[in-house]
């Protein structure tokens, strides 16, 4: 079970810092929204490393996280490596657990001491995250109806968002549960080179009786050094 919950969130994770912003700020003209988004897909051929935020507003069905923080590398074996820790809830039963890839293994470890360690599946590859086919550039690649709708602060990073559609095949690779196109924002900074630091999506509700769910991925600190962090 351990293993079954934690690898939901790596999933996401890996193929995916909320903040307030200013106000936004639609003066002048600003650029092409598929031109933002197409740079920013491209900068990942040069991150290394980087750190993510990564928040759900309610439940998901197989996804039961409320917040993941970790850091995540190209390096550090052949499938990259990651760390960090992720505050869970499962029914009405809350907990934190840290998590780790090392090499080829997944380490696991709740507040209860109950650890886990197995092979990295070949789905949950931290290199996924950053691959110019996959993770975060296929999202940015795959959105469609794409425009630039304001500039915006995002942590103090002067930044272009910009607001499009994800189809559900695209999402379903991260999130089988979703079975319905939905609606994506992305934030790229203004500076050279695009980066991407903050990506929010919106789910469809599955009920009538059910309100929408948000997702929010914050990224920083590409290329910076990776501190040591996870399965203590």
């Amino acid at each position: 079970m351990l293993r079954r919950r934690t690898a939901s969130f790596l999933v996401l994770i890996l193929a995916l810092v909320s903040g307030c912003t200013a106000s936004p700020d639609t003066r002048g003209p600003l650029p092409d929204a598929t031109g933002l988004v197409t740079a920013a897909a491209g900068s990942f051929e040069q991150v290394r490393t980087l750190q993510f935020d990564f928040s759900v507003s309610s439940t998901i069905p197989g996804l039961d996280i409320r917040e993941v923080k970790g850091q995540a590398s190209r390096e550090g074996g052949p499938y990259g490596s990651a760390s960090g820790q992720a505050d869970m809830q499962e029914s009405t039963n809350r907990f934190e657990m840290n998590f780790q890839i090392v090499g080829d293994r997944l380490h696991l470890a709740n507040q209860h001491g109950l650890r886990t360690d197995e092979p990295v599946p070949p789905q949950y590859r931290p290199v996924l995250l950053m691959g110019p086919d996959s993770g975060l550039p296929k999202l940015l690649k795959s959105a469609t109806g794409l425009k630039t709708e304001t500039k915006e602060d995002v942590k103090g990073v002067p930044t272009y968002r910009v607001t499009g559609q994800l189809a559900k095949d695209v999402v379903a690779e991260v999130l089988p549960a979703v079975q319905a196109n939905v609606d994506v924002k992305f934030w790229v900074t203004q500076s050279e080179p695009r980066t991407l630091v903050r990506v929010w999506m919106q789910l469809p509700p599955r009920q009538p009786n059910e309100g929408a769910v948000m997702l929010e991925l914050g990224l920083s600190a590409a290329n910076q050094p990776v501190g040591t962090t996870g399965v203590g």
